[in-house]
């Protein structure tokens, strides 16, 4: 399996957490995606990934968005899979697309659907960064920062004490730009901090567990159900791409060329 991701340019930083292409993925291997709390444009320049679906296998779009999901997501690969994504940032459908990012959590959209045709017939980083800046809109910087407070220790509370807002506003106006509670987006995040806390550190799944905020190991536990189906020493021991994707979402390759 090979995979690669691109740094958006400056104009694009503030909805684009990078690009990424993956190809190679070994046909029928069944993999699972969990909650990150970012939105994704995923556009196959090859034959898509197949999701399950009640309990049947259905083939995906060939270009789609992808939503907050809340649950995991079981993919299988097929032959000839080559696939260029746009992992955007929290926020970054409802500011590329204009609607409450709400109407898309769980959800999985054809891009002719929303708009985007244009964006649907490119491969190429490049050019869809150019297409992706065309649709841009306002940014909403207490939403932006309320996402970067949460993404570290702070609750709900605080957070909205701290950018002037109740704690009622702040959700409204967050599940309107990011699609899901800011709650439940922090309880993602810290789930999210562990797997680098394991690669980076060294540390056992216990001890990443303590340091990213868990109160205890049956706390982790019950996230690692919810978010990932599975408990932390079964997602470890296998999925080879859940554990890439969990390992490097942090990481970015180089900056796009200009």
């Amino acid at each position: 399996m090979r995979y690669q991701e691109f740094a958006p340019g400056g104009e694009a930083s503030g909805f684009v957490e990078c690009y990424w292409v993956l190809e190679g993925a070994e046909p029928g291997s069944v993999q699972r995606v969990v909650p990150d709390g970012r939105p994704e444009l995923i556009l196959n320049a090859g034959v898509p990934f197949e999701t399950l679906c009640d309990g049947e296998w259905q083939a995906q779009p060939q270009c789609f968005l992808v939503g907050q999901i809340t649950a995991p997501l079981l993919l299988r690969a097929t032959a000839g899979s080559h696939i260029v994504g746009v992992r955007l940032r929290p926020g970054g459908a409802a500011q590329l697309l204009g609607i409450p990012a709400q109407e898309l959590t769980g959800r999985t959209v054809p891009l002719d659907e929303l708009g985007l045709k244009q964006v649907s017939e490119l491969r190429d980083p490049g050019s869809i960064e150019k297409a992706l800046l065309q649709r841009r809109r306002r940014e909403d910087p207490v939403v932006d920062e309320a996402v970067r407070l949460l993404s570290g220790s702070l609750d709900v509370a605080t957070v909205a004490a701290r950018l002037g807002v109740s704690p009622r506003h702040l959700e409204r106006r967050f599940k309107e730009r990011v699609g899901i509670s800011p709650k439940l987006f922090a309880r993602i995040r810290r789930f999210q901090c562990v797997f680098p806390a394991i690669e980076n550190d060294g540390a056992g799944w216990v001890d990443a567990a303590a340091d990213c905020g868990y109160y205890d190991q049956a706390h982790l536990i019950r996230d690692f159900r919810e978010f990932a189906g599975e408990p932390p020493a079964t997602l470890l021991a296998g999925d080879e791409l859940a554990r890439h994707f969990l390992s490097h979402f942090s990481k970015t390759g180089a900056r796009l060329s200009r």
